[in-house]
């Protein structure tokens, strides 16, 4: 009988993880539809780090080509987005003004709510998108972190919904953090992996379903890794990614404990549904918005 081996984590190299489950297959990726499906794989725990993530995963090279698609609305820039709120607060509190990189921008969004008080930068592979950020923001949007100016350091560096890409979250949050200036603040927003609904339906789980998101922290996770990664979080929150109705709650609930406890037959009846509306593949699965599942985060450089 041949022996399963679990994968090491990728950020702490621990043998330690723990299988929580099949993730699903899916032809759709960042908001466009392939004309191939990618394989899911399992979603697993570090008992190390307590981080949590996809395995296996595909290599950096394949992951560019697939978010550089020309794409320009898979993400809208025009919508309410709870996670761009808090930013928003949050500066206009403690970080009025100076110097901002928004690494991930896609067209700009959150650099035009921003406004003229920041001088804004922008970072993203896709470069379509990035032509439409450089034109919100009036200077660069770079397309990886390795072609800013080594002379240009930021007061704030945010990343929305991005570090669940990264296949090593460690790495690019200390990369970013490499970025700021003297006194300078990196704001994070991302899935919160110990979200206690995630945590007791495993790899059936909402945020888990969307292949391109692959690495899963939280502020435990943070607090352990805060030496390595020279950053100390200073504040931290968990916040809901959409407001629900009093209606549309309840059903909502059932339909994510639905999911949680019969992932198989969900995702038959919805694939099913999807198909008798001419869709081309099932776009999500029910749970955002039924929790607080999400992380807001702000690290400061670690003093010596």
């Amino acid at each position: 009988m041949e022996m399963t081996v679990e994968p090491q984590c990728p950020t702490c190299s621990s043998s330690e993880t723990v299988r929580l489950g099949k993730l699903p297959d899916s032809n759709l990726f960042a908001g466009v539809f392939l004309d191939h499906v990618l394989a899911g794989g399992s979603l697993y725990r570090c008992g190390g780090c307590y981080l949590k993530f996809r395995h296996p995963v595909d290599t950096p090279t394949a992951y560019e080509a697939l978010y550089d698609n020309q794409e320009t609305l898979a993400w809208p820039a025009d919508i309410e987005r709870p996670d761009w709120e808090r930013v928003v607060e949050y500066l206009s509190s403690n970080r009025p003004n100076g110097r901002i990189l928004d690494f991930g921008c896609y067209t700009g969004g959150l650099l035009a709510r921003l406004g003229d008080s920041f001088e804004r930068y922008g970072v993203e592979i896709n470069r379509a998108a990035a032509s439409e950020a450089s034109k919100v923001s009036g200077n660069p949007t770079f397309s990886s972190i390795e072609e800013i100016p080594p002379e240009l350091r930021f007061d704030v560096v945010v990343a929305c919904d991005v570090i669940e890409h990264m296949t090593n979250p460690i790495e690019t949050i200390r990369q970013l953090g490499a970025l700021l200036s003297e006194n300078g603040a990196l704001i994070l927003t991302t899935g919160d992996g110990e979200n206690r609904l995630w945590n007791r339906f495993g790899a059936n789980w909402w945020y888990c379903f969307f292949p391109e998101h692959i690495s899963f922290i939280s502020e435990r996770w943070l607090k352990h890794n805060a030496k390595t990664l020279s950053l100390s979080p200073v504040h931290s929150e968990t916040f809901r990614y959409c407001k629900l109705n009093p209606v549309a709650r309840p059903v909502h609930v059932a339909l994510t404990y639905f999911y949680g406890w019969f992932p198989d037959l969900y995702l038959k009846l919805r694939r099913s549904v999807d198909k008798r509306r001419g869709r081309q593949g099932t776009t999500s699965v029910t749970g955002v918005g039924v929790s607080e599942d999400h992380l807001f985060a702000v690290l400061e450089l670690a003093g010596d």
